[in-house]
């Protein structure tokens, strides 16, 4: 999509070079990203650059903005929260609209980190 709009897109992952993967973010206008420590690689972007979060379904709201909002501000980076619904998350191939994984987050918390995780941020 970011193609069709005229970007020029780069996915590019960190490996033992921090300072080529650096230099590479650095000349980076935006970057996008789904919730998770990858993020925290917007401390090489530049000034003014547009951080967008994608944030999944799992009450992620909260830590995604105390976390990646808020520093990114600090930052001087323009932030964006894009939010996934229920109905565009791959967790509907799983799970009923009407399961607690969609009704209740709360409740998927209340079974423990391990559980939240493997649901939440595993699949």
């Amino acid at each position: 999509m970011a193609r069709d709009l005229g970007y020029k897109v780069t996915v590019e992952e960190a490996d033992r070079n921090i300072s080529k993967f650096a230099n590479i973010v650095n000349s980076c206008d935006v970057m996008v990203g789904v919730h998770g420590a990858g993020l925290l690689n917007n401390l090489f972007l530049p000034e003014n650059a547009i951080f967008i979060q994608i944030v999944p379904v799992g009450n992620f709201e909260w830590i995604s903005t105390t976390y990646y909002g808020g520093p990114a501000k600090d930052m001087n980076l323009k932030y964006l929260e894009y939010k996934i619904s229920n109905e565009e998350s791959t967790l509907i191939q799983q799970y009923p609209l009407d399961h607690a994984v969609f009704t209740d987050p709360d409740s998927i918390g209340k079974q423990g980190w391990t559980a939240f995780k493997s649901i939440y941020l595993n699949k």
